[in-house]
């Protein structure tokens, strides 16, 4: 009996000691610095964060939170510093920071950020069973396990970890996560912001390093008032986010530096701004981003690489509101933009448009355009009673003051005494809105004068810094810029494929695409890791236009090394380039396991490198869209007001001129002098623009600018297909009905087992018409011309003496907008066209038709843009006439006749037949007169 007694005993003890093994074993399961498989941990969002030197871990401390009680992460601080920690504590493990651009002198501050997304709670690992017993106390010893970096949090609700990330390059110090008291933390993000800062519909950071900078305008009351900035993103699911981060700067100084690491949905940061940062007038704001692939090291893997920022959750909210806009017309620029980028400059007016109402209407979207610098203007015209001002807009009252009670509900006396431009918040349209008034219709036209007085100097470069910072220089001859003038910075790069973009722009009358060259001149280093086959891509306008193979081995350094471009890939305007070094390595070509990471530095690009452009012809052309859209040539040069010719007086047509004139006065940087009634009799000796659906365009002005009177019948997009936007799915279900409707129309044939015998040899001479080349000497003779295209880029077409018969351009099908342009009646002045297939669709589409994606490839006679796919196709000009722009000096006019000599080659060949003749002749009779015969 005692046996059996010692025995149970015995086993008791046995049993007790393995649960509290297997207790013991699924507390410490999430890593005890071996392997492990375990789920990832709850709330761990592969934060790259620091911390500090943890706390000594308590046996509560190890039990994952339940998720039925969620709590926001805590603040983090975006700066590492050494852990000086010792004792028992061990240390986190080390994680190499990736490098950024420097975007100022010395470090940056560090910063907190608040992840404000919700944090999806991952399967726990099932514990064993365990008798019932109260929870240890806090102050419990931790267990003897090797501490991992990562805390789990120690009560139910206790906020989500942020942990240090896995480890993989040894040698390096321990970053420290510092815990920050829940009473500093910054407020938790709304919904939206009051600002929005993104200056377009999409931005996205593609590659492994990447960056844009722009300005942001703030009036004084919103930079002196607390503020917190907002980031929200989302990136691919293949970019490591233990090794990707994203950094935002504002004037300088670091704002918010977080991992990428938002793969399934948008994630939310917020961060207080120290005040000082935010300046009232232009504050530049800057995001960086490094991306490493997860698993992939080839180049091509680097394509898959992407963030793109949540314009919704982007932008800057201030304490207690966005404040009023309600100073003078210097604060324009601070009304902003929507989340699309867009400024909705909503226009007021008491009665019908006709007569001088829309001149008054396009001088002032132009004033305000060219003020208020805005990135994407987009002008509507209100017809009655309406609503609040929509965030980022600007309603715009143009009234005397005896017409302003009916169309606002402040009422402002001093309209009865002098002209007035003012803000004002007014009850019934909400702020900001700017009101343009005065005792009479002539005062009214005196306060536009006010309001355009104002001009941006754009004689060095043109002002692109709400849309891109720095300003593209302007090169209007022989000119030499840095790479730090045009934004570059110096960069060292330890990946694969770094890219560095920049802008330029040239003249209207920019005629040098058929000869000559401009040089980028290379200041580089690359390390013996880097094997022959790597090259240096220069791209110009989204074309490859030089290509430098990097040939030695063991290293080497390139000091001004010449990259030439030839001309013909530029274009008046803005020209966007970007460097693109791509770089073999032999670890790459191996991708052991955390190839991807980064690792030493392999490539240095410096900023002294420069970009150059010798002199080149001056002449302006016309037609060339290219140099219309530059800054609206050539319909200032005459000085007198463009005759803007609407096809209907209704607010639809109103609407997309004024989209467009504004878009004109901010290219060319000055308000432009606009006659929106002229006589029809004088028209066909101006320049006029003619905008309105193509049904209200008259045959006469279609034959003028090359287009074809078919385009009215056959252009089949309608309004519903433009309403659909970017939708490519419903635009084919759209095609699809048509052609079902179609076919339901007919008979349908009857299929037969056999196939008619007598049209069998009218069905085989088509097919082999369609897939069988001309023989004899056609295929000689068409050889002969892809031997010339491919050798010489020259063809057949180049060798014409005059040119062909005028051919009318018919645009597709499914286009949106269609721009042309051509020679007035009597051939001295120009005329543009832009039309749709109906006003409605034209003024819809016309914002983004006018955005800087689209507007800056413009170029040619004609263009058609497709709104769904936001393809635009160009149509060049076959004939043009020459304008005098620059004085017809020697050195220019040889440049000018070597442009066009080099493009009208069989003229040039006769000059040179007819000149060697000549010289044969004169030596023949000299040596008859002054010879001596043999």
């Amino acid at each position: 009996m005692r046996a059996f007694s010692t025995l149970a005993a015995a086993s008791l003890i046995a049993l007790f000691a393995a649960g509290a093994a297997a207790q013991q074993a699924g507390s410490a399961g999430q890593g005890t610095g071996g392997f492990s498989m375990t789920p990832p941990i709850p709330g761990y969002n592969g934060s790259a964060a620091p911390a500090a030197t943890p706390a000594p871990r308590t046996a509560a401390s190890s039990t994952p939170a339940p998720a039925a009680s969620p709590a926001p992460a805590p603040s983090v601080s975006a700066q590492a510093s050494p852990d000086s920690g010792s004792g028992a504590t061990s240390r986190v493990p080390a994680f190499t920071q990736p490098s950024f651009p420097s975007a100022a002198a010395g470090a940056p501050a560090p910063v907190t950020q608040n992840r404000t997304a919700p944090i999806a709670q991952a399967p726990q690992t099932p514990q064993p069973p365990a008798p019932a017993a109260p929870a240890p106390s806090t102050s419990a010893p931790s267990t003897s396990a090797p501490n991992t970096g990562i805390d789990l949090p120690g009560e139910p609700g206790a906020p989500a970890p942020s942990a240090a990330p896995f480890q993989m390059v040894p040698g390096q110090p321990a970053p420290v996560i510092t815990p920050i008291p829940s009473a500093n933390t910054a407020p938790s993000a709304p919904a939206r912001p009051d600002r929005y800062i993104i200056p377009q519909p999409r931005m996205i950071f593609a590659g492994e390093v990447a960056s844009r900078a722009w300005v942001v305008f703030l009036n004084a009351d919103e930079a002196s008032r607390e503020a917190t900035f907002l980031l929200s993103f989302i990136n691919s699911v293949v970019v490591m986010p233990e090794t990707s981060r994203i950094r935002v700067t504002i004037n300088g100084q670091a704002i918010i530096e977080t991992p990428i690491a938002s793969s399934q949905e948008p994630s939310s940061f917020s961060t207080p701004i120290q005040r000082g940062i935010l300046r009232a007038g232009a504050n530049l704001v800057r995001i960086d981003v490094v991306q490493r692939h997860r698993t992939d090291c080839t180049v091509t893997a680097t394509y898959e690489l992407w963030t793109e920022i949540n314009n919704e959750g982007t932008g800057i909210s201030f304490s207690g509101g966005r404040p009023p806009l309600t100073g003078g017309l210097d604060d324009l620029p601070s009304v902003g933009f929507d989340e699309t980028g867009v400024t909705s400059i909503r226009v007021i007016t008491p009665g019908p448009i006709e007569g001088g109402g829309s001149t008054r209407v396009l001088r002032a979207v132009q004033g305000l355009a060219v003020r208020g610098q805005f990135p994407n203007p987009s002008v509507t015209m209100a017809e009655g009673a309406q609503g609040p001002t929509p965030p980022g807009g600007l309603t715009i009252v143009i009234g005397t003051a005896s017409e302003l009670p009916r169309l606002m509900a402040t009422h402002l006396a001093e309209a009865s005494q002098r002209p007035i431009t003012s803000f004002v918040q007014d009850d019934r349209l909400g702020g900001p809105t700017l009101v343009i008034s005065g005792p009479t219709p002539a005062d009214v036209d005196r306060a536009i004068d006010r309001l355009n007085s104002f001009s941006i100097d754009q004689s060095e470069a043109i002002n692109t810094q709400t849309r891109w910072s720095p300003n593209a220089p302007i090169f209007d001859g022989a000119r030499n810029v840095r790479l730090a003038e045009l934004g570059v910075t110096t960069q060292e790069f330890s990946g694969r494929r770094l890219r560095a973009e920049f802008q330029i722009a040239l003249p209207p009358d920019f005629f040098a695409e058929a000869y000559g060259n401009a040089t980028l001149f290379i200041d580089a280093a690359f390390t013996a890791a880097v094997r022959p086959g790597s090259h240096i891509d220069l791209y110009v306008n989204q074309q490859i236009a030089s290509t430098l193979p990097i040939t030695t081995r063991g290293g080497g350094l390139l000091q001004h090394q010449a990259m030439f471009v030839p001309l013909r890939n530029f274009r008046a305007g803005i020209n966007r380039l970007w460097l693109e070094v791509v770089l073999d390595t032999e670890s790459d070509a191996r991708c052991l396991p955390g190839a991807t990471l980064p690792a030493d530095n392999r490539f240095v690009l410096f900023d002294s490198s420069e970009f150059s452009i010798g002199n080149f012809a001056r002449i302006g052309r016309m037609p060339d869209l290219a140099a219309f859209t530059a800054n609206a040539f050539p319909y200032y040069l005459d000085g007198s007001p463009i005759a803007v010719v609407l096809a209907r007086q209704d607010a639809s047509t109103l609407s997309a001129a004024s989209t467009l004139i504004a878009r004109l006065a901010l290219s060319k940087g000055t308000p432009l002098p606009i006659d929106a009634s002229p006589a029809s009799v004088t028209l066909g000796e101006r320049n006029a623009i003619f905008v309105g659906g193509i049904d209200h365009i008259s045959a006469s002005v279609l034959n003028q600018v090359g287009v074809a009177e078919s385009t009215r019948a056959n252009w089949v997009v309608s309004a519903g297909d433009e309403a659909a936007g970017d939708s490519a799915s419903e635009s084919y279900d759209n095609v699809l009905e048509r052609f079902r409707s179609r076919r339901a129309g007919e008979t349908p044939a009857i299929p037969t087992e056999q196939p008619r015998e007598h049209n069998t040899p009218e069905i085989y001479e088509r097919w082999r018409e369609n897939v069988q080349s001309r023989g004899g000497i056609y295929a000689i003779i068409d050889s002969f011309e892809s031997w010339l295209r491919s050798t010489f880029s020259i063809g057949f077409d180049s060798l014409r003496i005059q040119e062909g018969p005028r051919t009318m351009y018919e645009p597709p099908p499914r286009t949106s907008i269609l721009m042309a342009q051509g020679s007035s009646t009597n051939g001295n002045g120009a005329w543009t066209l832009v039309t749709a297939r109906t006003s409605d669709a034209l003024a819809g589409t016309m914002a983004r038709f006018t955005s800087d994606p689209v507007w800056n490839r413009i170029g040619g006679q004609a263009v058609a843009f497709q709104n769904s796919t936001g393809e635009v196709e160009r149509r060049d000009a076959g004939a043009f006439r020459f304008i005098v722009t620059q004085p017809l000096s020697f050195s220019n006019f040889r440049m000018i006749a070597a442009n066009w000599l080099s493009t009208n080659i069989m003229p040039y060949a006769l000059m040179l037949l007819i000149a060697g003749t000549l010289l044969g002749i004169c030596t023949a009779f000299l040596l008859r007169r002054l010879g001596r015969p043999t």
